[in-house]
């Protein structure tokens, strides 16, 4: 691992901290789809409980867990060795995923899904190496020196977003590999149309908040 400079060490801090901060706005909308959706099916006392005991627990640190793992991996990237990264943390990668614990490792698509994750962890190591050795004082000002334009910018992450498109069409088309949600290992009864509805919700919502983060950080010139 290569040794960190204090520039770089902070880089980190303010690409995790962004990071968690957009997770924490993208958990908000969730708990707002899943009082919406489940309305039919749960009062707003237990919408309420579900989400903080299920997704704003157990989903949160997952997420954040990932979000070390792929700073780990951006530390030690020199270029060349993405293939050994992947190999090295891909298990611990995975364990953490989303798509993983929530669907059903015997249907015939999980192997399909789980590959799709190991190739988003290809694609976004390079950009977050990229952050790390920016310079700037803010999560904004890295973005910029890093990626320059609006455009460079949205070319690295349609990369990403490729990935979260597979994801939803392999999942929109086989809705019976998502897990039913459980608490304390109890199954909540909600059906995997439900579900698959607040994940594309999420998404579109991620699609929305980014293009406002973009315009923040890229406004129009003004004429």
């Amino acid at each position: 691992m290569e040794s960190l400079t204090d520039e770089q060490r902070r880089n980190i801090y303010l690409v995790k901290r962004e990071f968690i901060r957009e997770l924490d706005h993208g958990l908000g909308k969730i708990k707002k789809l899943i009082s919406r959706e489940y309305s039919g099916l749960l009062t707003n006392i237990p919408s309420n409980i579900f989400y903080y005991m299920y997704v704003r627990g157990g989903v949160r640190n997952n997420i954040i867990n990932q979000i070390k793992i792929s700073l780990k991996m951006a530390v030690e990237y020199d270029g060349k060795n993405i293939d050994q990264l992947v190999e090295k943390y891909k298990a611990d990668y995975l364990t953490n995923d989303l798509i993983s614990l929530h669907c059903k490792p015997d249907h015939p698509i999980f192997a399909e899904l789980q590959e799709i994750t190991i190739n988003n962890m290809y694609s976004r190591v390079p950009i977050l190496h990229e952050l790390i050795h920016a310079k700037g004082n803010t999560y904004e000002d890295l973005v910029k020196h890093a990626f320059t334009t609006k455009e460079s910018v949205r070319r690295v992450l349609e990369i990403q977003l490729i990935f979260i498109d597979q994801w939803i069409e392999l999942l929109g088309k086989n809705k019976d590999a998502i897990r039913q949600p459980n608490i304390a290992k109890l199954e909540i009864p909600i059906a995997s149309e439900t579900i698959f509805k607040v994940i594309v919700g999420t998404y579109d919502y991620g699609l929305a908040r980014l293009e406002h983060k973009l315009d923040g950080f890229f406004p129009p010139a003004k004429v």
